[in-house]
């Protein structure tokens, strides 16, 4: 007996297409197409593409730009030879060799494009579905594409996901929090520019002997970086803020006072 399969939501067929569109490197009529052609199977489609992309292409003299097997080439030149991955020296040669400075963001944001799991390895799979979606299969394509990553991040719904990102990217396996040196060290990176009191908060966290930042916290300073006001007048002392923020609050706002009362 064939039962119905179930129907798949119109926003989880955005995600899929999206997703699709990123592994890719197509356009939205054929990510559409070869989906709708397999179901809505999300890997079946890509393989089936893969194996063969002029016959599922439907976008407006789209061109396929990107060879996967010089990726899979790229991959074997900097792939560590013990394992079917990329180890700490095959990842800082290919920064060395596309212009990326290892402690930038544009490093951080590569390994989000990419989808990296864990820190000094990237996964076949990760290297190669993630560099299709960056639509790059030679050297010279991916040094001129991590030259333009920090415009991935500039929608703020983006830069939200490459924000949450970076705390699991940046927390050791196995651990719900992050250690606090490595949260500051994080925070100086992603939030640089975009949080007013960044160094007060740094500084504050090394005074108070803090071991760690839950996700959660770690998530609403974003919410408050983004939306309080640099002299905190419009903070809220009864809004939902994690402790560690209303102690923040408490700390700074002497500070902020006098600075204010010097001008």
């Amino acid at each position: 007996m064939n039962f119905p399969s179930k129907k798949t939501s119109s926003s989880n067929k955005e995600r899929m297409v999206n997703k699709f569109m990123q592994l890719t490197a197509t356009g939205e009529k054929t990510a559409y197409y070869c989906l709708s052609s397999h179901g809505w199977k999300l890997e079946e489609a890509c393989d089936y593409y893969f194996n063969n992309p002029e016959k599922y292409c439907r976008d407006h003299k789209q061109q396929i730009l990107v060879d996967r097997k010089k990726i899979h080439h790229l991959f074997e030149k900097y792939k560590d030879s013990a394992s079917d991955a990329l180890g700490v020296e095959g990842i800082v040669k290919l920064f060395q060799d596309v212009n990326l400075d290892i402690l930038s963001i544009n490093a951080l944001i590569f390994n989000w494009k990419l989808g990296v799991s864990e820190q000094g390895r990237i996964t076949r799979e990760e290297f190669c579905n993630g560099v299709m979606g960056l639509g790059c299969d030679t050297l010279d394509k991916l040094r001129s594409r991590v030259s333009q990553l920090q415009q991935d991040i500039k929608p703020n719904n983006k830069f939200k996901d490459f924000y949450q990102y970076a705390f699991h990217f940046a927390k050791d396996s196995g651990s719900k929090n992050l250690a606090i040196d490595d949260a500051i060290e994080t925070w100086k990176v992603v939030l640089d520019g975009r949080f007013s009191l960044l160094p007060e908060w740094c500084e504050f966290l090394r005074q108070h002997d803090r071991r760690s930042i839950p996700r959660d916290t770690w998530n609403l300073l974003l919410d408050f970086a983004q939306t309080v006001n640099q002299d905190l007048s419009n903070y809220d002392d009864e809004g939902a803020w994690p402790v560690l923020i209303d102690e923040f609050v408490d700390w700074v706002k002497p500070k902020i006072a006098s600075s204010s009362s010097m001008l």
